[in-house]
């Protein structure tokens, strides 16, 4: 996985924590995420792991879970992956 940064730090407002923003926290991206039931999550781009616990919408995830270290960053995620014996690379 490689991320490329540009235009790092954007400005900061309440509408930082939308599914799919991609924040700088303390050096490392993390993707604001949510599922199919509703919940939502940090995911620490460095590692592919989920770093929070299932929040019930954003308010929770920003309140409980944010810091004031926390920058909107605009990430360009390349993704490589291969299935059944094929290669792909989707951005």
């Amino acid at each position: 996985m490689e991320i490329e940064y540009k235009n790092t730090v954007k400005d900061i407002s309440e509408s930082i924590y939308q599914v799919g923003n991609v924040i700088s926290r303390f050096g490392s991206p993390f993707l604001v995420a949510g599922d199919n039931a509703g919940y939502y999550c940090f995911v620490d781009l460095s590692n592919g792991r989920i770093f929070t616990p299932d929040c019930a919408d954003l308010k929770i995830l920003a309140e409980d879970y944010s810091s004031v270290g926390d920058k909107l960053v605009k990430a360009k995620l390349i993704v490589d992956y291969k299935l059944d014996g094929g290669t792909g690379n989707d951005n």
